[in-house]
């Protein structure tokens, strides 16, 4: 999984990608889309993000199979929608992460990137 998304998420285009996939399966995205395309091509302006972060969020645990994804999505959504976040899901956020850093069985670049995401998030809620 780390090899992965060391190199098939390796820039901005396949992150918006990932985000716009997650957030279309989730139900964020209204419209059906008929083609995989429109994880390239969708504006990620037609979904907020709300809904991507509380999954993602509840999916932030040490005993998750898939926490290299989850870490490294919730990472990519921070980052580049920061807008989806209000005090509620960034303090549930703190949480889970702090949590999943704790128990220490996060890979090291999930422990990386949760630490950013803790960071970011101080600086966001800062004002």
């Amino acid at each position: 999984m780390q090899h992965f998304i060391r190199v098939h998420l390796a820039d901005e285009i396949c992150e918006m990608a990932n985000l716009n996939y997650w957030a279309y399966w989730l139900g964020e995205v209204g419209e059906p889309q008929l083609a995989d395309t429109f994880m390239i091509e969708l504006n990620p302006d037609v979904w907020r993000g709300t809904e991507l972060l509380r999954h993602l969020t509840g999916k932030l645990d040490s005993t998750n199979p898939y926490l290299d994804v989850v870490a490294h999505t919730l990472w990519a959504l921070v980052m580049l929608r920061p807008s989806a976040l209000d005090t509620q899901s960034a303090d549930a956020l703190r949480d889970a992460a702090v949590r999943t850093l704790d128990e220490a069985t996060a890979s090291p670049q999930s422990q990386r990137e949760l630490e950013a995401v803790i960071y970011a998030l101080r600086m966001i809620h800062r004002g």
